[in-house]
């Protein structure tokens, strides 16, 4: 009896972002098992009849990314093929699952053992050039990690008791509740993951009474004075802080734009006048009118390269690792400026999002505009609001919201 394998997309298991999970579909003696590589991707860069991942320059995948893929991909043919012809050679009949056995054993004691799949996602991630998911669930890792005192589970062994158990070991270490919800989202994400990548759980879905949703916080924004005062504070002997406080000062007329977003901020991003870019963390399109404060320091720190601001200027260093080093940086300089004018809110690059919408919502903008900035439920609130309108009301609301004269 011939076995067939054959590389595809399981079209059953569409991901949220348009991607399938790549299997192997075995076939022996008319019955079919799948097998799952651990990778997904959308359809149009899968060619079916070559059973290959193709480069699409318009995809997540690099060209290298493509060829790791493809080799491993081929490796794992290999095996399974090399399984069969063991058998064939030594048992006069075998099933699907024989054939299937010694590659899902190997297979699963390192994708389904937790902090071992946990480390093949980090690497997937940094391949997906996703390095905030990454850095995201390495934090994670190194928590279940103390948790679990270095020793690894098998993900069966997570359920509603142990999810608990690592609740309290978190609240114990004395972290935050919103610290708590964060590694516990990731956890649940990651268990998600593993289900897609065809991990089969018995009993209860052990996230369902999990404390996942962040605890309101309580948003502070600075006031007109404040904002005022910081404009108008004299650096001129202190290029570090004065570019701290620039870049607060142009996340703050660029509608709260987010500091990863200004640090990724490209020139071709601007035409006629108009910003329109993507936002990093929710990929929704934002269009701003520049105004003549966004121009001035944009002017002020143009650069040679592709960027407006000259923060990602190193090569041999990832994008992530540049805008990170800035983050941390930027809000020491920004702590050194607030008691400098006497701000008593915490001044950091966040800020800035709050303070526009709250100022705006001073000024009597409607809600459908602004949706009351950081005072909503969630950010995806403000963005659904900030479709509805139109945005030309938007850029007259910002004109005067950030005129500071």
């Amino acid at each position: 009896m011939i076995t067939s394998v054959r590389l595809m997309l399981n079209k059953s298991r569409r991901l949220n972002n348009g991607s399938y999970p790549l299997v192997f579909q075995v076939i022996h003696e008319r019955r079919k098992k799948l097998m799952y590589t651990g990778y997904h991707v959308e359809e149009g860069i899968f060619d079916e009849l070559k059973e290959k991942v193709i480069y699409d320059k318009d995809s997540s995948f690099t060209a290298t990314d493509v060829g790791k893929i493809n080799r491993e991909l081929r490796k794992m043919k290999h095996t399974i093929h090399e399984r069969i012809y063991q058998l064939e050679r030594t048992i006069a009949s075998f099933t699907v699952e024989d054939v299937l056995a010694q590659y899902i054993h190997k297979n699963t004691r390192q994708q389904f053992y937790l902090l071992r799949y946990i480390d093949v996602q980090i690497e997937r991630k940094k391949i997906q050039k996703k390095d905030g998911t990454a850095a995201a669930y390495k934090s994670t890792r190194s928590s279940l990690a103390k948790f679990l005192n270095g020793s690894d589970i098998r993900m069966s062994m997570i359920d509603s008791r142990l999810i608990r158990q690592y609740e309290d070991f978190l609240y114990h270490s004395r972290v935050t509740a919103n610290t708590v919800s964060y590694y516990l989202r990731n956890l649940r994400t990651l268990y998600n993951h593993a289900m897609l990548d065809g991990y089969h759980s018995h009993g209860e879905y052990p996230f369902a009474k999990a404390q996942t949703r962040p605890a309101k916080t309580v948003k502070r924004a600075l006031t007109r004075k404040n904002l005022q005062a910081l404009a108008n504070l004299e650096l001129e002997g202190v290029p570090d802080l004065q570019f701290a406080r620039d870049l607060y000062l142009f996340s703050f007329y660029a509608q709260g734009m987010a500091f990863v977003d200004i640090v990724l901020l490209k020139k071709a991003d601007i035409c006629n006048g108009v910003l329109i870019y993507s936002r990093h963390k929710s990929k929704q399109l934002i269009r701003i009118a520049v105004t003549p404060q966004m121009q001035e320091l944009m002017d002020k720190y143009a650069t040679e390269g592709e960027y407006v601001f000259p923060i990602i200027n190193d090569k041999s260093s990832s994008e992530y690792k540049q805008y990170r080093l800035a983050l941390g940086r930027i809000n020491r300089h920004l702590k050194r400026i607030a008691v400098m004018v006497d701000i008593t809110v915490p001044l950091t690059t966040y800020t800035t999002r709050h303070t526009w919408a709250s100022l705006a919502r001073d000024y009597g903008a409607p809600v459908s505009i602004i949706s009351a900035g950081l005072g909503h439920t969630s950010e995806e609130m403000t963005r659904i609001y900030l479709r509805e309108f139109d945005v030309s009301q938007l850029d007259k609301v910002n004109s005067m919201v950030t005129n500071l004269s």
